[in-house]
């Protein structure tokens, strides 16, 4: 007796996308209506004083902070604030590109994880080059480039779709700098981060772009992505 086959499915999901990204987004979009929705001008900034990530706050004496301990939480609590709609969407536009793929590779429990480590690496490097600035530093970018950084060690097998990363055999880093598309994406990625940064390309978004934060998300994912994947590797390259 012939198994019957299996029957497609009607009418498929309009969003097909990992729940820890529906998540993320969902909080990001939540923090963002009530600050720009709901709050005064001076909450709003006693918001960015105790949840952005501020470099110079290092150096200031407990008394002269709002909430001296905000600089234990703000590395990961900036994340979740944004300048603006355009910031915030983009933001989630690239998280859900990007961030799908290893979310679903990851798992829920480490792709949580892998995204705390790249908002933290992400105000890290913004340190290292700003560290007597005053500006707050806002937005998932450091997590989302983080997931692009990952993304490239396991999305260039030769003909497969990023769609069916889930169980794609990974290269090993020594591997990725040796392989031609990747060292092209990650050359292209950081020309444009600076470009950008640097206001050479405008992107319409109020504020200064911290593409430092871009840099030190991306180097987390793509240089520390074996620290987190649960999938073997194997060589394809030639």
């Amino acid at each position: 007796m012939t198994e019957p086959e299996p029957i497609a499915e009607e009418n498929p999901p309009a969003f097909n996308l990992p729940g820890p990204i529906l998540v993320l987004g969902a909080a990001m979009i939540v923090v963002h209506v009530i600050r720009s929705q709901t709050l005064s001008y001076e909450w709003d900034y006693w918001v960015l004083n105790v949840f952005a990530f501020v470099p110079a706050f290092y150096q200031a004496l407990p008394g002269q902070l709002v909430e001296p301990l905000s600089i234990y939480w703000s590395p990961l609590t900036h994340g979740f604030l944004h300048g603006d709609w355009t910031h915030l969407l983009v933001n989630l536009v690239w998280l859900a590109a990007f961030g799908s793929a290893v979310a679903r590779r990851l798992g829920p429990r480490r792709f949580i994880i892998f995204m705390i480590f790249g908002t933290i690496a992400g105000a890290g490097a913004h340190y290292l080059f700003h560290a007597m600035s005053h500006s707050p530093v806002i937005g998932a970018s450091g997590a989302v480039s983080a997931c692009m950084g990952a993304a490239v060690r396991f999305a260039f097998a030769p003909g497969q779709p990023i769609s069916a990363a889930t169980n794609r055999p990974s290269v090993s880093l020594l591997q990725s700098l040796g392989n031609r598309s990747i060292m092209t994406f990650v050359l292209i990625w950081f020309g444009f981060n600076f470009l950008v940064g640097s206001g050479i390309i405008p992107l319409g978004v109020e504020g200064h772009i911290a593409w430092e934060a871009h840099m030190g998300g991306f180097l987390l994912g793509w240089l520390g992505f074996a620290m987190f994947d649960p999938v073997g590797r194997r060589r394809f390259l030639p």
